[in-house]
């Protein structure tokens, strides 16, 4: 059942085979998360993906990485799809725009300055995380999907922290 009080934010990740996600009610209560997968990257597929979970969890906050600034290695195609994103559900909930830097302050400096050391910490924090934690990845090895679900939810708690307006 949803608190009157709280203000619902998802977080959305765009990986290359899917959509990770986070849905967070208050900063400290996590709802939600997991994968959806669409076989391929593929814009469409996403955006469906997406608008499915718009339509389920009804957030207040609609929580996305900021593509344009700085340290964003976002491709092209995955640009084009948050653009679209932010650009529709602007009209039905508040978009909020993370930057790395935001992402990077959630927490203290050594542990949250790579994408492992922050996947612990929210781990730490929502201990339901913990089993879908991926191992430390070598530099050979390519990103385990289960990360995009770290970094949505790095996404919606930098969205509580930054944010007055939804606190």
């Amino acid at each position: 059942m949803r608190k009157e009080t709280a203000k619902r934010v998802l977080a959305i990740d765009p990986f290359s085979r899917g959509v990770g996600f986070a849905v967070l009610e208050g900063p400290e209560c996590l709802i939600d998360w997991g994968l959806r997968t669409t076989g391929r990257a593929d814009n469409a597929k996403a955006a469906r993906v997406i608008e499915k979970l718009i339509d389920r969890f009804r957030p207040d906050v609609l929580a996305l990485e900021d593509w344009d600034s700085a340290g964003s290695r976002r491709c092209g195609r995955v640009q084009k799809l948050l653009d679209r994103i932010a650009a529709a559900e602007g009209k039905r909930a508040i978009v909020r725009l993370i930057t790395r830097r935001q992402i990077r302050a959630i927490g203290p400096l050594p542990q949250t300055s790579t994408k492992h050391g922050r996947a612990c910490l929210l781990a730490e924090r929502f201990p339901e995380l913990q089993p879908f934690l991926p191992p430390f990845r070598k530099l050979w090895m390519p990103e385990d999907d289960r990360m995009a679900v770290f970094d949505a939810g790095s996404f919606a708690v930098a969205c509580f922290r930054t944010t007055r307006d939804i606190a």
